[in-house]
């Protein structure tokens, strides 16, 4: 029989609407299966949450359904949100290979959402939701801006003046402090300035960018780490080199104003006062210790840290060269020696690879445990399933959002085998070579 995915996705849409503007919490969870994932993102609660079954979902509801005031619930007419089969594997929770998906909208107390849902048929034949994922998209009278007129005092005033008074207006009282220049930390600057939050960035390293330019020589990304509203240039490569990474994100601060002090950090010791609802935070801005009263502080330094250097005995009876892959910087002063590269992970592949390019006698490989390694075109395959050509960024990141990780999990132990399979050639040649 054929599937209309339209008619299946609004006819559990419009059941799952009416329990939700009615406040009928069971009604709600009727519409879920029985495995079925409710996930939350800041519509119910100011906080982001994943409920696991009729249970789970049933208790979260009860506290915060009425509350929420959801309405005005309507499916999605955007490419890529539209009603289709088959996006999500239902094979894990049913013995029936289709399901059927698609986006939504609405309304609640604060504002207006989106969310995304995947359907797959219950026992009885009808359609139950295997995930539904509910996300806050903007907030009343804070609606995200894209393109100011860009005439200041009806043409009378100078961009040059108008942009310095906001960058001095920033830095004196910025109320949001965001730690970091690297990506999070200026997607998060760009979309706040496009709130109208005044945000002050800072960044630890001399330039904007100096994250990737002390990288391995190699680092390898993909189209889908773009930038919020400053997409990559079509004609760059696949496989973005580091320095060209690095001056984009140098680019993009300059591009969309944000205010950035570089050769700053916070010192230790910030402190909050409840009553203001303000931190003091000092800040060593090149040496000028600097005190400023933020409302909120955004943690973006990177989940890396500092480099870890093991403290090792006997470390003077060595007398080659010991180097962290932070301080790396190419292949050519290892030419014709023996290496020894310690971890089994990217980087160390990358700098493996580049070492014995440039003539490195032999290159070892230590590894504490075993290593997850799939073959690139693998992994470029299913970045572009995630990230097809023609969609938008933000529709590709809603879409990935929209699974919860348990469903994410089952979806990966069900391809293992035949993925195992598929592969038994490099594996096999992996185990022969040790690892």
């Amino acid at each position: 029989m054929t599937l209309d995915p339209a008619e299946i996705a609004f006819s559990w849409l419009q059941s799952y609407a009416a329990f939700l503007a009615s406040g009928d919490v069971k009604g709600s969870v009727s519409c879920f299966h029985d495995d079925g994932f409710l996930r939350d993102l800041l519509v119910f609660i100011w906080n982001n949450r994943n409920l696991h079954g009729h249970k789970n979902i049933n208790a979260y509801l009860a506290d915060t359904l009425s509350h929420a005031s959801i309405a005005d619930v309507k499916l999605e007419t955007r490419p890529g949100l539209v009603p289709e089969i088959d996006r999500f594997n239902a094979q894990m929770v049913s013995p029936v290979a289709n399901t059927v998906s698609a986006g939504f909208t609405f309304e609640c107390r604060i504002g207006k959402g989106q969310g995304y849902f995947f359907l797959v048929p219950a026992d009885d034949g009808q359609w139950k939701a295997i995930s539904v994922m509910m996300q806050l998209a903007d907030i009343s009278g804070h609606e995200e801006w894209i393109q100011e007129e860009g005439a200041h005092g009806g043409h009378t005033l100078s961009w040059t003046d108008v942009n310095r008074e906001r960058r001095e207006i920033i830095e004196k009282d910025p109320y949001v402090l965001i730690i970091g220049a690297g990506h999070t930390g200026l997607n998060a600057a760009a979309q706040f300035k496009h709130l109208n939050i005044p945000s002050l960035v800072v960044e630890s390293n001399l330039r904007i960018g100096d994250n990737w330019r002390k990288r391995q020589v190699l680092p390898k990304t993909f189209i889908y780490c773009e930038l919020l509203y400053h997409p990559y240039p079509a004609s760059w490569p696949l496989y973005l080199p580091r320095d060209k990474i690095a001056d984009w994100l140098e680019h993009y601060a300059h591009a969309e104003d944000l205010v950035v002090w570089t050769n700053s950090r916070p010192l230790p010791g910030p402190t909050y006062d409840r009553t203001s609802g303000r931190w003091t935070v000092v800040i060593d801005r090149g040496g000028e210790h600097v005190t400023l009263n933020p409302a909120h502080i955004v943690v973006a330094a990177g989940a890396l840290g500092a480099p870890n250097i093991p403290v090792m005995e006997n470390r003077d009876a060595f007398d080659g060269p010991i180097v962290h892959c932070a301080d790396y910087q190419g292949g050519k002063p290892f030419a014709g020696k023996r290496v020894v590269v310690v971890g089994a992970g990217n980087t160390s592949a990358d700098l493996c690879q580049d070492l014995s390019f440039h003539g490195a006698e032999s290159v070892t490989m230590v590894q504490r445990s075993a290593s997850f390694v799939l073959p690139i075109a693998l992994v470029q395959n299913l970045v572009e399933n995630l990230y097809p050509e023609g969609l938008e960024i933000h529709t590709c990141d809603f879409l990935f959002a929209a699974k919860p990780l348990p469903l994410m999990e089952k979806m990966a132990e069900h391809t293992e085998a035949l993925l195992i399979e598929q592969l038994k050639d490099t594996y096999t040649s992996l185990r022969e070579a040790g690892s």
